[in-house]
């Protein structure tokens, strides 16, 4: 993954990065760099952090709960 640097970096290999450069890291490395505020967040941009959206869960009719079509019929009393 490319990233931006927000402030100078020295990558494992001894390579000395300057702010701004773009860098291409593994997400170990990425991680370690976010968590020390090293990492330009893109214009317009929040978190790094994966979003999840949810849907509301479906309205329920109380008197369609039950067994459904496939179930045997339902014991009958014989008076």
């Amino acid at each position: 993954m490319h990233v931006r640097l927000s402030a100078s970096w020295t990558d494992p290999r001894g390579t000395v990065w300057a702010v701004g450069d773009t860098v291409d890291v593994d997400a170990v490395t990425l991680a370690e760099l976010e968590e020390k505020g090293m990492v330009e967040q893109p214009a317009g941009s929040g978190s790094t952090e994966t979003t999840t959206t949810t849907t509301p869960p479906k309205k329920t009719d109380p008197s369609k709960i039950g067994p459904g079509p496939s179930s045997p019929p339902a014991d009958t009393k014989k008076d």
